[in-house]
């Protein structure tokens, strides 16, 4: 049974790329910042391998990049509220460096979403009103790809008679074990 489980928590991980209204479409992600206190917010899943490595997108100057530098520790939560399952991926996240990759996955942001990493100024910072929003060219951008790499997915499903919840180890070749809920 623990197979299917990681199966089905897989299908559901990777449909969200194919569904447009999938609950996995948006995630949790989690960082630690420079005093070592967690950091969360919500991003968009844009690609998930087979082997669960997934690709998020982001201004190269948001906190998110700058705490790679201190600790590229980083945590994935994932709920499905109709399903009534959550997934929590533990690993690290890295910056993509390779620039073929980095243009591949560039081609992806839609001509809305480009202004995204397009501002003077880096996310997060104090401004008058949204109208003093400034923009540089497109070439000019500060996107940068992440890869966000599990070393273990926690599965919890809430159901009766019994809640399920189990671990996935990558390091056991994704072998699930039972954990109390």
């Amino acid at each position: 049974m623990l197979q299917e489980l990681f199966s089905d928590l897989k299908h559901e991980l990777r449909g969200a790329l194919h569904k447009k209204k999938h609950p996995f479409k948006y995630v949790t992600l989690s960082t630690v910042d420079e005093q070592m206190a967690p950091r969360s917010r919500t991003i968009v899943l844009r690609e998930v391998s087979e082997s669960l490595e997934c690709i998020v997108f982001t201004d190269a100057r948001s906190e998110k990049a700058v705490h790679l530098n201190g600790n590229n520790k980083a945590c994935m939560l994932a709920y499905h509220p109709k399903k009534l399952m959550q997934l929590r991926l533990d690993g690290e996240l890295v910056i993509i460096e390779n620039p073929l990759e980095i243009k591949r996955l560039f081609q992806k942001v839609s001509e809305n979403a480009i202004k995204d990493y397009t501002t003077t100024m880096p996310p997060g910072s104090i401004i008058d009103s949204p109208e003093h929003v400034n923009y540089v060219t497109r070439k000019e951008n500060n996107f940068l790809a992440l890869k966000f790499i599990p070393h273990s997915v926690e599965y919890l499903r809430l159901k009766r008679p019994n809640h399920l919840r189990a671990i996935f180890k990558i390091e056991d070749g994704w072998k699930g074990e039972w954990i109390v809920p």
